[in-house]
């Protein structure tokens, strides 16, 4: 039995793998598919809902923040994994089967009867338009704001690295953008920040503190155009094609400012596959270790041109300061990063290769780990 109880805009892959997988089992079982948006919906679910079968099976769309992200970095987990180890507490004679959008999910859930199938975060999303999605060689060479930073809703990393942005002066030579006003409550950083400052952070303290300020004061200095779906439906390749591809020619390097980044467990999504079709150099800043996943997949990270180390430092102050401090001159010298960018434009296109095939790379993977509990007896 599946029941869909709610499902994400562009989510055929996912959908299509969760049935098919299904399929393949004989034993007694319950299904469930779900997205975490709103959160509330998905709350409720877990609260109302009386699992009867011996094997329950949640395929679950989206993060498990459930849009807070303001937690500690020593000891968060995201809410959301918190409800699933509290569910399957109450149940300790089923089995449940977590179909995960979330890498590393791993580290937050480690309970007996809880097993765990990645089917990829929502860089799989809209999986049949994205790889006929034209990627961007014709850059502008006459740019003079070689970067950009597109941020969205207003997650505490995005602020953090605006302001740290903002603070070193650097935003003079990107377009660095936010979308919305909501974090506009506090008009000091400090009175809104949880996690730990130490000593070694007092430079950069200062400087975060001077650009938050900055924009603050002048909002209109990053935020963006808050209606990006004219259609209300997420169309995430139409809204490339309408509203970013001009940013992309405009650009060579880009920080791409995933969903999540403080949580143990890390989702990518279209801001990284943008990026991609974008064909600008990426300084990703989502969960540690989300560089060495692109890797995986087999995308070329240009290591030889974007110093990568912030990618697994787990103080996320740190990892700001690292992705900025130790790329200033690849976001600050036109000149160098456009000799760079040409002389990298055959390597931009290999990834977007490997971007249209990402699709069966998932496939395979969430098929092995699948297989992997039948041969164990765990459906």
């Amino acid at each position: 039995m599946l029941k869909t109880i709610l499902r994400a805009p562009g989510d055929n892959f996912t959908f299509s793998l969760f049935t098919a997988l299904l399929s393949n089992i004989k034993s007694d079982y319950e299904a469930y598919y779900i997205w975490t948006c709103p959160p509330d919906r998905f709350t409720q679910f877990f609260e109302k809902t009386t699992f009867t079968k011996p094997l329950v099976i949640l395929g679950i769309k989206d993060l498990l923040d459930m849009w807070g992200s303001f937690n500690h970095w020593k000891d968060t987990i995201q809410p959301g994994s918190q409800l699933l180890i509290d569910v399957a507490a109450r149940y300790p004679d089923s089995n449940f089967i977590i179909f995960t959008s979330n890498e590393h999910l791993n580290k937050e859930i480690n309970v007996p009867n809880i097993h765990i199938v990645n089917w990829g975060g929502d860089i799989t999303n809209h999986s049949t338009v994205y790889p006929n999605l034209l990627p961007v060689i014709d850059k502008n060479f006459n740019s003079t704001k070689p970067f950009i930073s597109l941020n969205r809703n207003s997650r505490l990393h995005r602020i953090l690295l605006l302001s740290y942005l903002f603070g070193n002066d650097y935003a003079k030579f990107g377009t660095c953008s936010l979308l919305s006003r909501d974090w506009f409550g506090n008009d000091e950083l400090m009175d809104m920040l949880p996690w730990k400052f130490e000593d070694r952070h007092s430079d950069a303290k200062e400087k975060l503190i001077i650009g938050y300020r900055q924009i603050y004061k002048n909002p209109a200095l990053c935020i963006d155009d808050y209606l990006i779906y004219r259609n209300n439906n997420n169309d995430n390749v139409t809204n490339f094609k309408t509203k970013l591809r001009s940013r992309y020619v405009d650009s060579f390097v880009e920080f791409v400012t995933e969903s999540s980044f403080a949580s143990p467990a890390f989702m990518l999504t279209e801001k990284t596959l943008n990026s991609i079709y974008g064909c600008n150099f990426p300084i990703l800043l989502s969960g540690v270790g989300a560089v060495a996943h692109l890797r995986e997949l087999g995308f070329d990270m240009f290591d030889d041109v974007v110093d990568h180390s912030y990618d697994l430092l787990p103080n996320p102050i740190d990892r700001i300061i690292a992705a900025v401090d130790n790329n200033s001159r690849l976001i600050t010298d036109i000149q160098y990063i456009k000799e760079k960018w040409i002389c990298a434009t055959d390597r931009f296109l290999f990834n977007v290769s490997v971007a249209k095939d990402i699709y069966t790379w998932y496939n395979k993977r969430a098929h092995a780990q699948f297989n992997n509990l039948i041969s164990k007896g765990t459906l």
